[in-house]
């Protein structure tokens, strides 16, 4: 994780102060399907959490043990959930690479969104008015892997063209296979009747939330993600800080 220089919480004050206290408050995929679905907030929320877009020009759904065919259709456009990860935990943070930063009079790198980013974080982030700074990454993670007492996966989110899809040079539109190839990275892909079969097993399904839409793209999230524990609405985990770190009122952040 070299290439971060920074990770950033933006939120608001009071739920920050919990952060830099020692709380890292998680949510599921639930959660961000009712953020967009009923408060109309797309960015923080997100419907195609743990989902994805199915395009097809014909689709035959089988048992994966019998082989029975269970339903059949011509082309398709659903969407489909991985359950598995439906309620994982996750803290969401924005990741500062070099090329968001600038160096100061003194050699310090120091961070510089661009009007851009800013203007994304304000749209997907309305009620947020301040931000945590943590400019030891690896450190924060570490406490947190030391403190939580459960596994955790702790990854950049990589953006997929997972709602549109693509369009192909028929018309047709097309899922995008680098998705998948994504998710599905830990079972060869299998040639079977003249195509290719690829498998998703639950025991990776904490895959899928480190996989959003382009739209999100400007977000550059960074997640944890508690792959062995479920949770059924928002919780806190307390984590043994080894660093003391500032809350910055939005403004005075992006003002700077």
């Amino acid at each position: 994780m070299d290439e971060i220089k920074y990770l950033l919480k933006f939120g608001k004050r009071e739920h920050l102060e919990s952060l830099v206290k020692g709380n890292i408050y998680c949510s599921n995929a639930v959660t961000f399907w009712g953020i967009e679905d009923k408060l109309k907030i797309k960015g923080q929320g997100d419907i195609l959490e743990v989902g994805t877009r199915m395009f097809a020009q014909k689709m035959i759904i089988q048992h994966p043990d019998t082989k029975e065919v269970i339903a059949e259709c011509g082309k398709a456009n659903g969407l489909v959930r991985i359950e598995p990860a439906e309620k994982m935990p996750v803290f969401c943070m924005f990741a500062v690479y070099e090329d968001n930063c600038k160096v100061d009079d003194v050699g310090n790198l120091i961070i510089n969104l661009s009007d851009d980013k800013k203007k994304t974080i304000r749209e997907h982030f309305p009620n947020a008015d301040a931000v945590v700074i943590i400019p030891n990454p690896e450190v924060f993670i570490e406490d947190v892997k030391r403190s939580i007492g459960t596994e955790i996966k702790a990854e950049k989110v990589n953006y997929f063209h997972i709602d549109k899809g693509y369009e192909t040079t028929d018309g047709e539109i097309a899922m995008d296979m680098e998705y998948m190839k994504y998710l599905m990275q830990d079972a060869s892909p299998e040639k079977v009747d003249g195509g290719t079969r690829y498998t998703f097993y639950a025991d990776y399904a904490f895959r899928v939330l480190f996989c959003k839409d382009v739209f999100f793209e400007q977000e550059q999230e960074y997640r944890i993600v508690l792959p062995n524990e479920t949770i059924e609405a928002g919780k806190s985990y307390p984590v043994q800080l080894s660093k003391d770190y500032e809350i910055i009122d939005l403004d005075i952040f992006f003002d700077n």
